[in-house]
């Protein structure tokens, strides 16, 4: 449905409320998955603090450390493997919805589970070859026997991208967010819990491993089990499926959001790396908890990327790119709001939480987990900017700024982590983010023709507020 455009004839202050009004089956449709999503993001997050209060509790410091670095290895190969497949169906999946859309998303699915066995059988054999070199140079011997724990976990994970990619394409929200938060973490909570009751403090890295890849192939099973359920939806649209793209127009789109995947990827997982080489396992714990907790803050703009990069990807196929700016704003401010509360939360309780949560030896975290946040909270301010672009079909200049981001944390995290440790890892990372953030919203209004930075009326704020209570109530009456 049509977002409501403004009237040209209402007054100044008529004509702001107008700016951001979005029809009422729209409005519901989008916030009742954004709530299911961030319902199952923030138990899911509970569940995950649970597993690490665990954790601490069965293993030692070097024991958290290594599978810590793990968990970023298996995150960074998983990204790898999948090569953008996730970000490719969510932009082609959705406008191959509609009359006919049967025979063209059958097309779509087949060639992006072909491409996705072709990833797995290139980049599988080189990784078991070299995997037990790379973790001897990063300074991590002990993971050099984890091959078959890595390659198990990223060929999972890449498997759960693509699939939840494509649940989210035909908007099976209450499928991909139980299974992207609850089930996993669940299970490895319910691992980690098994393993304190044998009343052990010892427990090896190889142990905490085994929990999380079990858990991951459960999830895999479900993610196979829910993609039954998208054929109802493969004509529901009240349009004209658009076409699939061929195998190299996938490729080509793929092979640019892989890239900037990787690159991502060493943005995110660099920081713990370069750490572990600049400072001992211990310090690298720490940072891991406030990275940890973060997931607070980095959940909140989740919550909005979790429903608005396929309705984008509709909206300006359509060439609604007035829609295309208001949703982009209007769940930009939504985000911010909740990403202003969270921060102030931290500021006031995150020490006791720490202290609560992980015991004395982890409370310095408090001040890294500050200089994140302060980054998480820009990223929320500044909306879905890279999602805009990667469904305009500007994926190349999005790949480009986020090579230069990731080169620059690397570079920063270098230059500060001998001097300030996990402080400096910390101040490196939200420069960083800023910056990526700031190039992103620019590019967005430049090349695309849409703005995706929160509104700054503080009369836009409350009509935000407003949608949400209406949608609320609405829901409520029926």
């Amino acid at each position: 449905m049509p977002l409501i455009p403004p009237d040209p004839g209402a007054g100044p202050k008529r004509q702001q409320t107008a700016e951001i009004e979005i029809s009422s089956v729209t409005r519901t449709r989008l916030l009742r998955g954004g709530m299911l999503f961030g319902l199952s993001q923030f138990v899911g997050m509970a569940l995950g603090f649970l597993s690490g209060m665990v954790m601490v509790r069965v293993a030692e410091k070097p024991a958290v450390a290594s599978y810590m670095l793990l968990q970023q290895a298996i995150m960074a190969l998983g990204m790898a493997l999948q090569l953008g497949l996730g970000p490719a169906a969510l932009r082609f999946t959705p406008i191959s919805r509609g009359q006919g859309g049967e025979r063209a998303t059958a097309v779509l699915r087949r060639r992006l589970l072909g491409l996705q066995l072709s990833l797995w059988a290139l980049f599988v054999p080189p990784l078991v070859l070299a995997w037990p070199l790379l973790a001897r140079k990063l300074d991590a011997p002990e993971l050099s026997k984890a091959t078959a724990f890595l390659v198990a976990a990223a060929v999972l994970a890449s498997f759960g991208n693509l699939a939840d990619s494509y649940l989210r394409s035909f908007r099976l929200y209450s499928l991909s967010a139980p299974l992207t938060h609850l089930l996993p973490r669940g299970l490895i909570l319910g691992g980690f819990l098994t393993l304190l009751f044998r009343a052990s403090r010892q427990e090896p890295w190889e142990m905490l491993a085994s929990v999380y890849v079990g858990a991951m192939l459960l999830t895999a099973v479900g993610y196979a089990l829910a993609l039954l359920f998208t054929t109802a939806g493969e004509s529901s649209e009240p349009r004209a499926a658009s076409a699939p793209p061929g195998i190299r127009e996938i490729l080509g789109t793929s092979s640019a959001m892989g890239l900037r995947s990787a690159a991502s990827v060493l943005f995110v997982s660099s920081s713990l790396w370069v750490l572990s080489w600049a400072r001992p396992h211990e310090e690298v714990a720490v940072y891991g908890v406030a990275a940890t907790l973060l997931q607070v803050m980095a959940a909140i703009p989740s919550i909005a990327n979790f429903i608005v990069p396929q309705e984008f990807a509709v909206l300006y196929a359509d060439g609604r790119k007035t829609e295309m700016e208001r949703l982009a704003r209007t769940a930009a401010t939504l985000v911010a709001m909740l990403s202003a509360a969270c921060l102030a939360g931290l500021l006031l309780f995150g020490r006791p939480l720490i202290r609560l949560a992980y015991g004395g030896p982890y409370v310095g975290a408090w001040g890294i987990l500050i200089i994140l946040a302060l980054g998480s909270f820009w990223d929320s301010a500044s909306g879905g900017a890279g999602f805009a672009l990667q469904m305009a079909g500007h994926h190349v200049r999005l790949l480009l700024l986020t090579v230069g981001g990731a080169l620059l944390n690397v570079a920063l995290s270098l230059a500060l982590a001998p001097l300030w440790g996990a402080y400096g890892i910390a101040l490196a990372t939200t420069v960083t983010l800023i910056a990526v953030n700031v190039a992103m919203v620019w590019s967005a209004r430049t090349l695309v023709g849409v703005r995706t930075f929160v509104y700054t009326r503080p009369s836009q704020w409350r009509q935000a507020l407003r949608l949400v209570r209406e949608s609320k109530w609405r829901r409520g009456k029926g």
